[in-house]
């Protein structure tokens, strides 16, 4: 699958930790720009970041806390001289990270979909026949505004936010690569899909449900998100780790919008994917799933691998 992207050791955290080891080698004073971002995660993305900076005297700590797409986290700290800041090789430096979340049991994924998932479907759904787009109007707003929805109710644990393509817990991943040439893999403990999960689409070749013979529509260009508000049980068992088509999903009702098409209700037949990649993801909550909040440094706590 093309996403998350791909890393070098067990999670994007990991790989960025190993820049923080003291054999690796440092070309430049980074972490004395205006935006002292790691250099290798310029231009990313798929990540969140949060940073802060402590001054005393000419002593100076740089902490900043990365959380990506594939849901990993890496808290760095370099600390450093103004009076020698631009010698890469006095500045001293540590990591920590925490790998991807592992995948959760039928009870902790159900509770994530009776806390966030008729919320979120509803938010939804109260878009359809208003001719209103939600925020810009693209795909991926109606998703990230509907978790958003949540910053407004202070007794529900903050739900994992839309990073990227990544928006909770994944379900279900799977491609096709013709007609008839599916596969896919389901995750975690629960049997079906549910209303309130969030479907990411790339370049899917798919037919919606109803429509004539031979005609086809195309999801994202290349990427497109929908809001699922219909459960769905797939045809075959759906075990973790366990090997299921994207047609076995049998048909997705979803609210979706885009640029020029304002929030509407649509059926895909999961059967007529020709084309493409597709991830289902349950809404859930940050601390729960991730096991911390985003912040510049790893909370007390947190069991972080340290490099």
């Amino acid at each position: 699958m093309s996403h998350p992207p791909p890393c070098q050791t067990g999670s994007s955290a990991e790989d960025l930790a190993q820049y923080f080891l003291p054999s690796a080698r440092w070309d430049s004073p980074w972490y004395t720009s205006n935006n002292p971002i790691a250099p290798q995660l310029q231009g990313n993305r798929h990540i969140s970041f949060a940073m802060s900076r402590r001054t005393l005297g000419p002593a100076v700590t740089l902490s900043t806390g990365v959380a990506f797409s594939d849901l990993s986290v890496c808290w760095y700290t370099v600390d450093f001289s103004t009076k020698d800041q631009n010698n890469p090789s006095l500045a001293k430096r540590s990591a920590r990270y925490i790998g991807r979340p592992r995948a959760m049991d039928r009870a902790a994924l159900m509770e994530a979909h009776e806390t966030y998932g008729e919320t979120i479907a509803a938010f939804a759904e109260g878009f359809v026949g208003t001719g209103e787009y939600c925020a810009r109007g693209e795909c991926w707003d109606l998703a990230d505004q509907a978790i958003k929805y949540f910053d407004e109710f202070d007794y529900v644990p903050k739900p994992v936010p839309s990073l990227s393509r990544t928006h909770g817990h994944l379900i279900f991943e799977g491609r096709a690569d013709g007609k008839g040439r599916t596969r896919g893999r389901w995750r975690g403990g629960d049997d079906r899909v549910r209303r309130g999960d969030i479907v990411e689409w790339r370049n899917v070749k798919i037919n919606v449900v109803g429509a004539r013979a031979g005609s086809w529509t195309t999801l994202g260009n290349p990427d497109h998100t929908a809001v699922v508000v219909r459960d769905s049980k797939p045809s075959a068992e759906a075990v973790d780790g366990g090997a299921l088509s994207p047609e076995e999903l049998g048909t997705l009702e979803v609210v979706e919008q885009s640029v020029g098409s304002p929030p509407d209700r649509k059926v895909y037949d999961m059967a007529a994917m020709e084309k493409g990649e597709m991830w289902i993801y349950r809404p859930i909550g940050l601390e729960a799933y991730v096991g911390t909040l985003f912040e510049a440094t790893c909370p007390p706590g947190v069991r972080a691998i340290e490099v």
